[in-house]
């Protein structure tokens, strides 16, 4: 059964919201998002006889600040006993229950079995788009390569390794994993689309599944190169600016070495949003096993991008 926040404040809490600056950023963010927009396909998750659950909402804000701040189901369970600002954010009072890390695990293999994180995505990105922050000048895809939460197999086969993750290399370094495969837009850097596969598969398997059909331009790097790809993308009237590669025995012209100095310096801004993932966000590894829950910490990491770009170009 879906449970239900107290929204009685006590005169502690008062005092306590207080103590916090108004523009701290998980307060603009709480502020921003219309979250009436995920609590009915989160109420979704729970039947309406039994005990009472922990509010959906809380929850998956739980999981929010997992991404935001690269904690575990149980740092955040501890952070959230002890932190104002998660608190307001979760809007739970002193004397609301907070959910266990055993909760959390339980709100996640919901949010897994219903294939709900999509729609979520889709409906946050719908406020952004209505708030004129998707400015669709142009999209960025692009991959990166994220190491398995188990080790690699053993030569014998044994050892209990994901099975559903592939070995990539990247930059002569062979890493059994996943790939993030992103769209982002060019000038706000939202993220418009995130899939992940394993690291074995091309970066170019996907490229289509990326493109959004809005964008007037497409940037990707030499990877993507793909005469059949610019020429369906001009066909939808999308300017393929695909780094050109060079071949055996077909050099790049001078026109097409400018064109990708031109275009890389523009491309180059997704690598940013990579580096934020890994260095100060929850994509250092994969959290989870197996492809199905790899495509949903991805799909969370992207939400909370969103949610803090939100925030940002909101001023």
């Amino acid at each position: 059964m879906e449970g239900k926040r107290n929204r009685q404040m006590g005169f502690g809490d008062d005092l306590l919201a207080g103590r916090i600056s108004g523009d701290h950023w998980l307060l603009k963010i709480e502020r921003l998002i219309d979250w009436s927009a995920f609590e009915l396909p989160l109420s979704s998750l729970y039947s309406h006889t039994g005990r009472p659950s922990h509010p959906p909402l809380v929850m998956f804000k739980m999981l929010l600040l997992e991404q935001w701040c690269n904690l575990s189901d149980a740092e955040v369970e501890a952070q959230t006993r002890v932190r104002i600002d998660f608190l307001c954010f979760l809007g739970l009072t002193l004397t609301d229950p907070v959910p266990d890390e055993t909760a959390l695990v339980r709100f996640r293999q919901r949010l897994l079995q219903k294939n709900l994180l999509a729609m979520l995505f889709e409906r946050l990105n719908e406020q952004l788009a209505a708030q004129g922050l998707l400015v669709k000048k142009g999209t960025l895809i692009d991959a990166s390569l994220v190491q398995s939460a188990r080790t690699p197999p053993s030569k014998d086969g044994g050892g209990t390794a994901d099975a559903e993750a592939g070995y990539g290399v990247r930059r002569d370094t062979v890493m059994h994993g996943y790939k993030a495969h992103v769209a982002v837009d060019a000038e706000s850097q939202i993220v418009r689309a995130v899939i992940a596969t394993p690291a074995n598969v091309h970066d170019s398997v996907v490229a289509d599944a990326l493109v959004q059909g809005d964008e007037a331009a497409v940037y990707a790097d030499k990877a993507y190169c793909d005469e059949g790809r610019r020429e369906r993308l001009r066909a939808e009237g999308i300017a393929p600016r695909i780094l050109y590669r060079a071949r055996r025995n077909r050099p790049l012209s001078e026109f097409q070495k400018a064109m990708n100095r031109r275009w890389s310096v523009v491309r180059a801004a997704v690598e940013r949003v990579f580096a934020d993932w890994k260095c100060r966000r929850s994509m250092a590894r994969c959290r989870y096993v197996g492809l199905a829950k790899t495509q949903l910490h991805f799909s969370l990491l992207a939400i909370a991008h969103n949610m803090r770009r939100m925030a940002v170009l909101c001023g």
